[in-house]
């Protein structure tokens, strides 16, 4: 570095002495030789050893005289001077810092007044950056900003954000109510002969007499959650039951079917049959099914509650049979003589469904809640009756169909037990109004000649427990 700085220097020099022409040489061999200059004329270098060393001077003119070393020995020292300034500065800046360390910043002025939130307003780096100690990591700061899910800033429970897939199983069970009033069986003496006897007869069995059975069936719930958003699905289905009443007194029980105006009263084969009989029952059937597919939404702004969207599909099936035996001797049975009248009512109900949910944490491991619900949409109905003697001979078969205006209507109340963080035993009692149905019993007739049923709607009324175990997966 420094010989190519000399060189340099040098091929300067000769510039100017070039540019000069005073008759003054200079010896210099090195750079530094300028601060110790020999000065020779043009006569004192014609010897010819001299002349050989004709490299080592330098021509430099008036340079060369005395006054004009003077003059360029303080230049060059100037020069020299600011050089190695220049030099130690290069070198410094070279360095490194050792790892994870650096200058110390400056730090900024405390705030007014004085602030127990620390770094919280602050940026993190910057010209404005939270003063640290040096070599120490930076604290991440406090966020204070609400959620965009929160109402407000007095909200007790923000919401629960989570994705998952929830579900249930268990049992629930309904009770339909009892029948409407028809009477079905009369008591006499075994003098009846037809309708203007039933006035005088003490009736012994009606159909609402009949206590439809709780029936039982399981549920099933299958939803997914997506933040206060849910999709789900619920089902359940209650398979046939029965309930039934029966009267046996020989030869003294009767009934209006068959007896009315005008003769002939009953089918060829069936006449009779309900006159001074020996036993008179009656049977009930019933299966019910529902399948619902729900959107329920969790307002964030209204605590504890659910509302729910959706299409709700129910299935009511019913069907009841009337059997007389007249075989004159109750251990005894002659299929001649004995015969069913069968009503069949079928109701599919589809319709769009609107509910909500409201569920209270009372204690940390129990909750209280109702549910309402209801749908509205339509209802294709099915009726069938038929006549058949025991031995197999058909008196009559006939059927109706339509479509009318439908809706469920039901609420729930329950309590939850909750026996894990993600799951929960729900035990509640529901109720159910089922509007615009065709029932079983109203397909009865006393007159055996009208063949095709009745094509009345009602209401049915169903209540009952369920019990379910819920968890989320």
């Amino acid at each position: 570095m420094f010989r190519s700085s000399n060189i340099l220097s040098i091929g300067c020099l000769r510039s100017l002495g070039c540019l000069l022409r005073d008759d003054f040489y200079i010896r210099l061999e090195t750079f530094t030789d300028f601060f110790k200059v020999e000065l020779y004329s043009d006569d004192s270098i014609n010897t010819d050893s001299q002349v050989k060393e004709i490299s080592k001077f330098v021509y430099l003119g008036w340079l060369g005289s005395k006054e004009g070393v003077v003059v360029m020995r303080k230049v060059l020292s100037s020069i020299l001077v600011s050089a190695a300034f220049c030099f130690e500065a290069s070198f410094v800046q070279a360095q490194n810092f050792p790892s994870g360390q650096g200058p110390r910043p400056i730090a900024e002025p405390i705030p007014l007044g004085g602030s127990n939130l620390g770094n919280q307003g602050f940026p993190n780096s910057g010209p404005m950056g939270n003063p640290q100690s040096y070599g120490e990591p930076e604290e991440a700061p406090l966020d204070l900003s609400l959620s965009s899910l929160s109402p407000s800033a007095f909200m007790e429970e923000p919401p629960l954000i989570e994705f998952a897939w929830y579900g249930s199983i268990g049992a629930r069970a309904l009770k339909r109510q009892n029948n409407g009033s028809l009477g079905s069986a009369y008591q006499g003496d075994g003098d009846v002969v037809g309708a203007a006897d039933f006035a005088r007869l003490p009736e012994v069995q009606n159909f609402n007499q009949l206590n439809p059975a709780m029936g039982w069936g399981p549920t099933v719930t299958l939803g997914f959650l997506e933040n206060n958003h849910m999709l789900e699905f619920y089902g359940f289905y209650i398979p046939q039951n029965s309930t039934s009443i029966s009267n046996t007194d020989q030869g003294r029980l009767s009934s209006p079917f068959g007896s009315s105006p005008p003769p002939p009263y009953a089918p060829a084969g069936f006449q009779g049959l309900w006159l001074n009989a020996d036993t008179m029952t009656t049977t009930m059937n019933s299966a019910i099914g529902n399948a619902e597919l729900n959107y329920r939404y969790a307002s964030p702004g209204i605590k504890d509650v659910e509302f729910m969207f959706g299409v709700r599909y129910f299935d009511i099936l019913e069907n009841m049979i009337y059997s007389t035996n007249h075989s004159g001797d109750i251990n005894t049975s002659n299929p001649k003589l004995e015969a069913n009248y069968n009503a069949r009512a079928h109701n599919h109900i589809l319709g769009l469904q609107v509910g909500s949910e409201y569920n209270h944490r009372v204690f940390k491991h129990l909750g209280i809640g109702m549910m309402t619900k209801g749908s509205a949409g339509v209802n294709w109905w099915n009726s069938q009756v038929s006549l058949v003697r025991g031995d197999g001979l058909q008196g009559f078969s006939g059927s109706q169909n339509g479509a009318t205006f439908a809706s469920i209507l039901e609420m729930g109340f329950y309590a939850d037990i909750l026996l894990l963080e993600r799951a929960r035993f729900r035990a509640g009692y529901n109720v159910l109004w089922a509007i615009g149905m065709a029932e079983a019993s109203s397909q009865y007739n006393y007159n055996l000649r009208e063949t095709t049923g009745s094509s009345d709607i009602g209401t049915i009324f169903y209540q009952g427990p369920t019990l379910e175990l819920q968890f989320l997966f």
